[in-house]
């Protein structure tokens, strides 16, 4: 049996998919995007996270990020909040970090939610590999498919990654039959201004697409992981 690593798992969403869900927030991503709001979800490796107890407070209150799970103990927490979600069309999303980088696990753990009949849903970077994306994708009642930069130079300068991999990805899925939306993060001076949002569209050809607004607050987590905000060095 696999384990699993996650850094949160928040319940009573309401923007992670259709009704009341709980969202599991899986840890571990193989893109560094310059403006990532969760870098707590971007190394495999558990973290201590140190938070100042008071404006200008000396004293910081360590939290440790990441806790390892068997599929059978997430199952068990996750269907506590069944009856809710099945009552609203609810269910449980797949968050990140990249949720597909814990493919294996994944792939024990639906099993024991669909059986109980949870609708899943995942949001997804598509940066793994084919095969890894199709396994699991295929089993998912909807997906949220990330979409950064469309163009190769500007999506390895600001997530370190190859958009070739995304895009066939993208491509599996539009035939796949899968129920999917493209969701785009508003980035200032990356992938906001009006050519970039015309390629979206362009690029979506009809498809449902999200814009979802920068978080501000971005890069207020990093200092606390003993980091530098990547966007204050690319910009």
């Amino acid at each position: 049996m696999k384990s699993g690593r996650v850094f949160e798992i928040r319940e009573f969403t309401l923007h992670d998919g259709p009704g009341v869900r709980t969202t599991v927030f899986f840890k571990g991503c193989p893109l560094r995007c310059a403006w990532c709001h969760n870098p707590e979800g971007q190394s495999f490796e558990i973290e201590t996270i140190h938070v100042k107890t008071s404006v200008g407070s000396r004293v910081s209150r360590d939290r440790i990020v990441g806790q390892d799970w068997t599929a059978d103990a997430l199952a068990t927490e996750l269907l506590r909040n069944a009856d809710i979600m099945a009552q609203s069309g609810g269910g449980v999303t797949f968050s990140g970090g990249e949720p597909l980088a814990q493919a294996e696990f994944l792939l024990e753990l639906m099993p024991l939610l669909k059986e109980k009949e949870v609708h899943l849903a995942i949001e997804t970077g598509g940066h793994v590999p084919h095969e890894t994306y199709r396994r699991v994708v295929s089993r998912m009642d909807f997906v949220y498919q990330d979409l950064k930069l469309l163009d190769a130079a500007a999506f390895k300068r600001w997530t370190g990654g190859d958009l070739d991999i995304v895009l066939e990805n993208v491509s599996w899925l539009r035939g796949s039959g899968v129920p999917f939306v493209f969701r785009v993060p508003c980035i200032p001076g990356v992938n906001d201004d009006a050519a970039s949002r015309a390629a979206f569209d362009a690029f979506a050809d009809g498809a449902r697409i999200e814009y979802l607004p920068y978080n501000a607050a971005a890069g207020a987590k990093y200092p606390m992981l003993g980091r530098i905000f990547p966007m204050a060095t690319l910009g």
